[in-house]
């Protein structure tokens, strides 16, 4: 592949390239969810190990009691309740801190993610083409965040916290919302709902007709010998 001639119209991003673009950055934010995860059960698992009215209670059953734990001792078990509880929000705001930050750093440093680097894709304005400025870059990595774990931390959240029915609708808004962003980055113009919020999409930074007309007109050149015109013929 060769890089793209600036004076050549961008290129939208193929979609087989630019779900792999995805899956790749959403891997190092599932990668960082674990990580976050463990550290969280394991804050959790220390508070139950300090009360010996505790011992025997799994972590989940702690963080889904609503504090009524029956031998942990007046007033404690409450607190250790919403202790565990400010620790999974904890958990899940750091998780999406992490995943803007990872966007916004890479989109105002290289104007792509790391997954669209790899996949040679870049993100530029939709209007003028040119990349766009970290306000812009801001506002989509906002957005980007906002779709892939917002909505499911924000649900996630809700469960611990006993409000059952609105981490319910949550889960659901999660779910439309990721679905149509995905549908619109596959389809039509391939803007997703990222792209819209911050007016960006993303294009290829190789063209692929490029190379195969560069590499035809190679082959198809004459070498020097044919382009010396032929000998008169000797008298």
């Amino acid at each position: 592949m060769t890089q793209q001639d600036p004076a050549q119209p961008a290129v939208r991003a193929p979609r087989t390239r630019r779900l792999l673009a995805w899956l790749l950055d959403f891997t190092v934010i599932l990668a960082i969810a674990a990580l976050l995860g463990w550290l969280t059960f394991n804050r959790i698992s220390a508070k139950l190990t300090g009360v010996p009215g505790l011992v025997g209670i799994s972590t989940w059953q702690l963080v889904t009691s609503g504090g009524d734990l029956v031998g942990a001792g007046q007033g404690v078990g409450s607190s250790l309740w919403r202790s565990s509880v400010r620790a999974v929000w904890q958990g899940f705001a750091g998780l999406v801190v992490f995943a803007f930050a990872y966007r916004f750093a890479s989109l105002a440093l290289m104007g792509r993610t790391p997954g669209q680097a790899l996949l040679a894709l870049r993100v530029t304005g939709r209007r003028d083409g040119e990349r766009p400025a970290r306000a812009t870059m801001a506002t989509r990595a906002a957005a980007g965040t906002l779709v892939d774990v917002g909505w499911y931390a924000l649900a996630c959240c809700l469960l611990v916290g006993g409000a059952i029915g609105l981490s319910v609708l949550c889960w659901i808004l999660a779910v439309a919302v990721f679905g149509l962003s995905a549908l619109l980055a596959l389809a039509g113009p391939r803007r997703s709902l990222s792209d819209r919020a911050a007016g960006t999409t993303v294009v290829s930074v190789f063209h692929l007709t490029t190379v195969w007309t560069r590499l035809s007109a190679t082959v198809r050149r004459p070498t020097p010998d044919e382009e010396q015109p032929p000998l008169a013929p000797v008298a």
